[in-house]
């Protein structure tokens, strides 16, 4: 991974962990918004992809 896409990755964590607790939902709940949401789903994709290779 690249130091750009590390911090681009590292950005859209924090915004997605910011989401969560401004919304009180723990982990195993979906963010109820549709950008947010597809955010934590396009990291999640990202992270296994990553642990994969």
């Amino acid at each position: 991974m690249t130091e750009a896409t590390r911090a681009v990755v590292e950005a859209a964590n924090a915004l997605v962990l910011w989401r969560r607790w401004y919304l009180g939902l723990p982990l195993d709940r979906a963010i109820p918004e549709d950008l947010t949401a597809a955010l934590e789903r396009a990291l999640a994709a990202l992270a296994e992809a990553e642990a994969a290779s």
